[in-house]
């Protein structure tokens, strides 16, 4: 057992750029990973702003702990507010838009080698 306190969420964040807008930055905490290594948790802060995302290989939930998020595709618009908790799955492509200043903790399953990638380009 273990608890991760709120100063160890907030003090050991890394910067975490985007692709498809490179004017979005946000912070994020990978701090745990399953022992097998296929499942991560995170920590997750952003401003309002957005980014594009495809979804390939793996599956994510995010409970959201403040703000808002609005996810877009192809017309249809999904929008989480604190509280809330929402699935992403394999094959989804949409925009990720942050209406207000967000924090989150989101759970992936597995951990595929494109994410093992973006890991390391954060810093």
């Amino acid at each position: 057992m273990r608890v991760f306190t709120k100063e160890e969420l907030i003090n050991n964040m890394v910067d975490h750029p985007y692709e498809t807008n490179p004017d979005f930055h946000a912070n994020v905490n990978f701090f745990f990973y399953s022992r097998d290594r296929k499942m991560l948790m995170a920590y997750y802060e952003a401003p309002e702003g957005w980014f594009d995302v495809e979804v390939q290989g793996f599956e994510e939930i995010d409970y959201v702990l403040e703000g808002e998020v609005e996810l877009v595709s192809e017309g249809k618009s999904l929008t989480a507010k604190a509280g809330d908790c929402f699935l992403i799955q394999d094959g989804d492509k949409f925009r990720w838009k942050m209406k207000k200043p967000s924090k989150m903790i989101f759970f992936l399953y597995p951990l595929t080698e494109e994410i093992k990638k973006v890991i390391a380009e954060c810093r």
